[in-house]
Parts: structure tokens; sequence; C-alpha cells
């Protein structure tokens, strides 16, 4: 039976999944199992190396100063690939961390020191509007899971306050690179040591992580390659709609309506027997949206209709299954 480390504070709740991970990681087994997010699809579990794992932690490590007298909060699922590479960080860097049971402020009790924590854009949303006094005495933020709306963003340089926005995946055992956000930011992505990209002939990201597996790693992320270190990322190739023969991008969209739209949103089409696809905006909640928008849309950017449903379809990380909900939608109409 294996016991928590002395490092490890953890809510008792949540004592036997740090219990099963540990078990996992230190068996004889060179791999660990996980769920992908789903983001894309039907979540899958696949193996990742503890070798990579560790190399990825590592990196994680160097970049942010982490050491034995470091402080951190997990407050992930640990059933994510951010909730497991929190507790292998703390295995591999002997610093302290706080483990609790996830909610959207992790930060609302408790008043303990924390040097780096790793949370949601949405966590991050909260915690700013609730917490700013206990956000900034954090040394290092960490920030994955999903895109920082423009909105956050500017909030953030506002204030003055400084975050990294990770890129990665559960395939590359969180994050590959970082992109400063807020105070100093700035818009491209920038590996870690050990990794390097290129692009496919759609321009989507392929990631080159030997140290991880010897494959490159394919993507449905459109990106602007500025380096082979560094990228500006610009949608997902999955989601692009083509309407009338034109390429949209439903992110460049949702940047753009950010500001203008309390709930929860996202930008998707419906078949049209002349162009194929329109564009329309999904909208969880009551009808109280129109589409006078004073925004300067992309070209054949701008919603025909806005699409109201009481309720979403989630990922199991928390994430809008905009495949599934779109399908619903679809199916309803029929």
């Amino acid at each position: 039976m294996f016991q928590i480390p002395s490092n490890f504070v953890v809510d008792a709740e949540i004592e036997s999944q740090v219990l099963n991970f540990l078990a996992d990681w230190h068996s004889i087994v060179r791999t660990i199992q996980v769920k992908t997010s789903g983001s894309t699809g039907t979540p899958k579990e696949i193996e990742l190396s503890k070798q990579g794992m560790l190399f990825s932690a590592q990196n994680t490590i160097q970049f942010f100063s982490l050491t034995a007298k470091s402080t951190a909060l997990l407050c992930l699922p640990l059933s994510t690939i951010g909730g497991k590479m929190m507790l292998v960080r703390a295995l591999q860097s002997s610093m302290s961390v706080y483990i609790q049971t996830p909610s959207a402020n992790p930060l609302k009790s408790g008043d303990f020191s924390i040097d780096f924590i790793a949370v949601t854009p949405m966590q991050l949303k909260v915690m700013l509007d609730e917490s700013e006094s206990k956000l900034r005495k954090i040394r290092s933020i960490l920030v994955g899971g999903g895109p920082i709306s423009s909105e956050l963003e500017l909030q953030l340089t506002e204030k003055e306050i400084t975050v990294y926005h990770s890129y990665g995946m559960t395939e590359t055992a969180s994050h590959v690179a970082l992109r400063k956000v807020g105070y100093g930011g700035n818009e491209y992505f920038n590996s870690l040591p050990g990794i390097h990209f290129s692009v496919n002939e759609n321009q989507a990201l392929q990631i080159h992580f030997t140290a991880l597996q010897s494959e490159v790693i394919e993507t449905t992320d459109r990106v602007e390659l500025v380096s082979e270190t560094a990228f500006r990322w610009l949608g997902r190739t999955d989601f692009v709609i083509n309407s009338g023969g034109v390429k949209i991008h439903p992110e460049e969209i949702e940047s753009l309506l950010a500001k203008q739209i309390p709930n929860p949103f996202f930008i998707s089409s419906v078949p049209d027997q002349i162009l194929g696809e329109q564009v329309v905006l999904f909208v969880e909640g009551v009808e109280s949206i129109s589409l006078d928008f004073e925004i300067d849309f992309p070209k054949y950017g701008r919603p025909k209709e806005v699409l109201f449903l009481p309720k979403f379809w989630y990922t199991q990380s928390g994430k809008i299954d905009r495949i599934v909900t779109r399908k619903q939608y679809l199916d309803h109409i029929k």
C-alpha cells in the first residue's frame, strides 16, 4: 500500500484518487493509461510513457524555477492529464503541493502561500473576479484546457497580471509550448526544450517530441508558423466552416463576440441549400440576445441566426462539445 508523500496535502475525498495514481506511477509498467479530453470526438484511452511524462515535467519545473522550497496548488481533476502532470511535477521537484477537489474558484477558501498553480480559463476568470488579491500573490500561473478570450486577456493586461497560456493535449503529456498573456504578453506560443514544430499541407500544426514518441504528432490546430519553435494559433481545422467556398474559422469570430455574450456560446454552421453551410451562433440559455452586434466581422463571418438551446453537451473535461451539441440540434429539427 502506497503512502501519501510528506510533501502532499490532500483533500480527504480525493485521497483514493491520488493513491491510485501513485500505485500506477510506481508500478513496473513503463506507461500510464490516460483518457483524451474528447474535444474533437469520443474520448479514448491512450498510453503515455513515464519517461516522456518525466521529460515534460522537468521542462515545466525548469521553466517556472520550481524547487523543493516551492508550493503548488493542484485544483484540476486528477482524471485529466493536467491533474496527473501536477502530481508528477511535485514528485520530481519535491515541492509541496496542496491537492484539492476541483472548483470554480480554487482560492475561495484557504489562506496558504502558493508559488505555482495550473487552472482552466474559466477558473482564472472566476479567481480574477472574486479573489484578485490572492491571485496576485501567486508567482507563476499556468492556464490551459482551452482558449483565453480576448476579454480575459484585456482584463489581465489592465490589472497588470501576467499568466502563461499553455498549448498541449493529452497525447503530448500536457503542454509543449507556452505564451505569455496579460501584462507584457504576446501572441506567439514558444516551444519548450526538446520540442519543435512543422505544419502539414492544411497548415495544421505538427509536433516533434522525440522524448515522448518517435512519430510526429498530428493536430487539428491551424497555425501561423513563425519558426520551428514558435507559432500563432489561428483555430481548429476540424471546426472550419465552408460557406459558399469561403473558409471561416469559428474561433476568430468567437473572440470578437466574447465581450458581447455572457452565456456559454460557440460559432458553428447549419446546412444551406445554396452556400452548403451558413454561419450560426449557438447560445446556451434563454432567448435574450439579438444579432445587432456592432462588430467588424471577417468577410461572410457574421452569424445569420442565433440558435438558443436550454443546455449544451459537454465533454468529460468540461469543454463545450460542439460536435455533439450541433448534431443534437440538427437531429431535433429534422
